[in-house]
């Protein structure tokens, strides 16, 4: 049983270490994209503010057109929808939360096998574990991956 305890100090090591960069990967997105998003809002604000006295100026004259507006509209709701999307990351919930939720529950079923003395039930932690472990590591995988397309976006738009 000893050699079972040392594999499962090992992975809880492991699960701490990943734990412990979820909230730097945080910080770091913040960072690069926070003023970004700012200025995201503050433009997305300002075009949805224009729509609206626009149609408000139309509503006046008693000549509105519809389908012109509709269509300011429509885009308007696509550019916004885009950019909830491309600044999803920087939420705390797919960079902090949902990983530690995983990386907790592998740290807690390494706890249990631990102090279980049972030798056969070893590869039971062993493999809850690894799959908290691995679907942590894929939605911490996964942030970093739209945190990196946010910012190609973002200086992209920069360049432009």
């Amino acid at each position: 049983m000893a050699a079972e305890t040392e594999i499962l100090g090992v992975l809880a090591n492991l699960v701490i270490l990943l734990a412990s960069i979820t909230i730097p990967t945080y910080a770091i997105a913040v960072s690069l994209l926070g003023p970004e998003y700012a200025e995201s809002v503050k433009r997305i604000t300002g075009e949805k503010e224009k729509l609206e006295k626009e149609l408000r100026e139309q509503m006046g004259t008693g000549t509105i057109r519809l389908e012109e507006l509709e269509g300011k509209i429509k885009k308007f709701r696509e550019k916004e929808k885009k950019m909830k999307s491309r600044f999803n990351p920087l939420s705390l919930y797919p960079t902090v939360l949902f990983p530690n939720i995983c990386f907790s529950l592998s740290l807690f079923s390494i706890i249990l096998g631990i102090y279980d003395n049972n030798i056969q039930d070893f590869p039971y932690y062993l493999g809850i574990s690894l799959i908290f472990i691995g679907g942590g590591i894929i939605i911490l995988g996964w942030a970093l991956v739209m945190i990196q397309k946010a910012a190609k976006e973002t200086s992209r738009s920069a360049e432009q």
